[in-house]
């Protein structure tokens, strides 16, 4: 039987860069970087393959500076809090897109008022002098500043006047206050979340000819433009996602850009808010599932060819907004069990619940991953360069096919494929049968390692759905969803012969579902010695001792797992503790409460069962 779909890519057609431009998630409040959930969350994050998952955005960041008026030119600041939280992202190798959002303090009311307006200037610059202190120079100016989140959203979230002048001088105040810092650290703006609103339309209009209120030159400048579109408002019901009527709502607003603002033409523009829905709160089931993971994949490609490559749009960033801390229908990278937490009212009112002085509690938690934290590895597991599809198939055009395809070529050792099946209507399922006819392969042998993401692979919901959705899992419950939460292999490893550097492959896609398909060339040496490993311990909702194990990634595509070994001594004997394969550089390992201290080292195998050198050995009782 002849196959429904034919898909043919040139892996010697140079078909543009790849920029992943997905590489990042956000939250609110910021203050959740100071709780242990999110710093388990954030190792979770850091240890996605390739700095896969790079950039983090929270709200209310500067809530957590306490701040002191003298009545002079100037604020006392204590950072403590805050260096707090930003230390648990730059640990786990992340970088922040740092909204200049929050109120320290309570000192600030009015931004029409001149000496509000100076002190934040002043504030800003003091903030980025001791960022650069604490971080350095080239780390915070890799970082993205941006203005308030979501200015226009209801009169600056309630505390500030809804007038559009006061925010624009507030942006000239940050703008002035950065450069004061250091010129080459980047602010944009203005986040909106309503499509050409009246503030957007303002805001560009000022920073290109309007006068700033602390030079009176005429423009202020814009480093990145960001707007905020989503799929389908907030509902309590599952709405149908619009990904393509997103796509059309920010091409209206790139098109006002060039229309009305041509200087501004070239500044790179973002979405880092582009869910499929409005409401990280409202519980959405699918939010756990391979729908989430294969929604995700289709707006990457929709924007990757409907606006860089269709309409050359300097694209810097596409965020989800899913980095919270929450259940299984919260839109979350992680499902968390355990008991009711202070920082749940937090989130739902984007603001600070901790009180400042005190240390969050430290209650018992459980979490695993869901479909959409381990969609972000396969995504990054994709070159830089991309293969040119040939003949244009239907898959060509994401926005009117259901069935995606991104290809890459790492020079001579690796093509990448990755296919995805996602329809906007949540109760849409089924399979397509595909052949994929790959020419101009730079080698004629490689390993083939195909994973996938689908209803009951990679998908540890349905164990806990066929248990009866128990509110606190037992032991065992919580060992088989970790075995499932890991990114799953649709088949052993397999050496193909690719004649000629041709090759077809045959495979059945399921709606949803996501599958990326390696070729590799065998490398000519084994993995490298694993480093930078480090602990961090953790206790189970049923009193287990839990050991976080953290290690830097190995500079290599090529690893079919890393292999977590333990031993009770440190002469040995080491035994692997990771059941499943794992991708990712960070396994959390369950031991009895009463359990001795544990040594742990680790090591990187390939598709070719070559290990590395092991690591150094780490131990809990240090």
């Amino acid at each position: 039987m002849r196959p429904k779909l034919q898909i043919r890519i040139d892996c010697d057609q140079d078909g543009g860069p790849l920029p992943h431009f997905w590489r990042s998630t956000g939250f609110s409040p910021g203050e959740l970087l100071l709780t242990r959930e999110m710093r388990q969350q954030m190792a979770y994050l850091g240890a996605i393959p390739q700095r896969g998952l790079t950039y983090v955005r929270p709200h209310f960041l500067l809530e957590l500076v306490q701040a002191t008026d003298s009545s002079g030119d100037s604020l006392a600041c204590d950072w403590s809090r805050l260096d707090a939280a930003l230390d648990v992202v730059v640990a786990n190798h992340g970088k922040l897109i740092f909204e200049l959002m929050g109120n320290p303090s309570g000192l600030f009311s009015d931004f029409r008022d001149d000496r509000q307006l100076h002190l934040w200037r002043g504030l800003v610059t003091a903030l980025a002098q001791h960022l650069i202190g604490r971080y350095g120079p080239e780390e915070t100016a890799s970082w993205y500043f941006e203005s308030w989140n979501e200015p226009d959203g209801g009169g600056w979230w309630r505390q500030w006047p809804a007038d559009i002048e006061s925010f624009c001088w507030y942006y000239d105040a940050c703008a002035e206050g950065l450069r004061q810092a250091h010129p080459a650290l980047r602010l944009g703006g203005p986040g909106t979340c309503r499509t050409l609103s009246p503030l957007f339309r303002a805001f560009l209009a000022h920073c290109d000819t309007g006068t700033n209120y602390f030079t009176g030159e005429t423009g202020t400048r814009l480093d990145f433009i960001s707007v905020h579109e989503k799929g389908a408002r907030a509902s309590k019901e599952d709405l149908t996602p619009d990904t393509a009527g997103l796509l059309a709502r920010e091409i209206q607003a790139i098109e006002h850009i060039r229309r009305h603002h041509p200087r501004l033409a070239g500044v790179p523009f973002m979405n880092n808010e582009c869910d499929p829905q409005v409401g990280w709160g409202d519980f959405h089931t699918w939010h756990a599932r391979p729908y989430y993971a294969a929604i995700i994949c289709k707006l990457i490609n929709q924007h990757l060819r409907g606006l860089i490559d269709g309409l050359g749009c300097p694209y810097e960033l596409l965020s989800s907004d899913n980095g919270f801390i929450g259940r299984w229908g919260n839109r979350t990278l992680l499902a968390r069990f355990g008991p009711p937490h202070a920082f749940d009212d937090g989130q739902s009112h984007h603001r600070p619940a901790l009180l400042p002085g005190q240390p969050p509690p430290d209650l018992p938690f459980e979490m695993i991953k869901k479909p959409a934290l381990n969609v972000m590895a396969l995504l990054a597991l994709l070159g830089e360069r991309r293969c040119a599809l040939i003949g244009e198939p239907p898959v060509a055009d994401p926005l009117r096919s259901d069935i995606g395809v991104i290809a890459t070529r790492r020079a001579d050792e690796q093509i990448a494929v990755l296919l995805y099946h996602s329809c906007d209507k949540i109760t849409a399922s089924g399979s397509a049968s595909i052949a994929l006819h790959l020419t101009g392969l730079p080698f004629t042998r490689a390993m083939l390692v195909h994973y996938r993401i689908a209803e009951g692979s990679g998908d540890p919901y349905v164990l806990w759905d066929a248990a009866g959705g128990p509110p606190t899992p037992t032991p065992e419950l919580f060992a088989a969803m970790r075995r499932e939460q890991e990114l799953a292999l649709a088949e052993p490893p397999t050496e193909v012969n690719a004649t000629g550097g041709t090759l077809t492959l045959r495979l059945d896609l399921p709606l949803p579902g996501v599958s990326l398909l390696l070729l590799s060339a065998r490398p000519a040496a084994p993995p490298s010695q694993v480093a930078g490993v480090r602990l961090e311990s953790y206790r189970g909702l049923h009193g287990e001792a839990q050991t976080l194990v953290i290690w830097d990634d190995a500079a290599t595509p090529m690893i079919r797992t890393y292999e977590v070994l333990r031993a009770d001594d440190p002469t040995g004997p080491f035994v692997r503790v990771n059941e499943p394969d794992l991708i990712c550089t960070a396994l959390l390992d369950v031991r009895p409460a009463d359990a001795p201290a544990g040594f742990y080292r680790v090591r990187a195998v390939d598709y070719w069962g070559r290990t590395g050198a092991v690591s150094e050995i780490v131990s809990t009782g240090v």
